[in-house]
């Protein structure tokens, strides 16, 4: 009967500590989403736990040229780098002695254009450009802030469409996530506010 009580009593003491949220390892969501033309970086942190966050931007030599904390569960910071010369730049984001490094790259207009799918916001419309250089048929898939896939649509662009217009007024809350993929391949992944 002892040994009985004993194993509940383990059984138990072991349930209990594996259900401890605070023993149990949570990995926050990081993400840079990129507005390259605008030269508009937004570094997104969420998580359950309340932390506080070091984000820094640094070049290529490892100079600090931006640094900012926060301490919350979440948050959405955009950064404007348009005073920054084109070249390579990295975000480190820190917390709990954990960083990771999302690298990004300024270049000019001319070199985003000729190469790449832009979006331009004009409420209601949200526009998807593309360049004569890259005609290949695209999934545009826009979400929520919750990672809900809110709409998705095929589009073959074409000499005389160049521009796909996205009605924005039907959907709700502050911003959209919108995800470009051609070829199997993220050619664009970047927020949206609505207003």
């Amino acid at each position: 009967m002892k040994s009985l009580l004993y194993a509940i009593l383990v059984l138990v003491t072991v349930r209990l500590s594996a259900s401890d949220p605070e023993k149990q390892t949570r990995m926050p969501m990081i993400k840079v989403y990129k507005n390259d033309l605008e030269k508009v970086y937004t570094v997104f942190f969420a998580d359950t736990l309340v932390r506080t966050v070091k984000v820094s931007l640094q070049d290529k030599r490892g100079a600090t040229l931006i640094e900012e904390s926060f301490t919350a569960k979440g948050f959405s910071k955009p950064f404007g780098l348009t005073e920054l010369k084109n070249g390579e730049y990295e975000f480190v984001i820190s917390y709990d002695g954990t960083s990771v490094s999302e690298p990004i790259a300024l270049r000019s207009e001319k070199e985003i254009m000729d190469a790449s799918i832009t979006l331009k916001r004009d409420y209601p419309t949200l526009m998807v450009n593309v360049s004569s250089y890259n005609m290949n048929p695209m999934n545009i898939f826009i979400y929520d802030n919750y990672n809900k896939l809110l709409k998705m649509m095929y589009w073959e662009p074409n000499d005389r469409m160049m521009t796909k217009n996205i009605d924005m007024s039907q959907f709700d809350g502050y911003e959209i996530r919108v995800q470009i993929v051609q070829d199997g391949i993220d050619k664009l992944e970047q927020l949206v506010p609505l207003y």
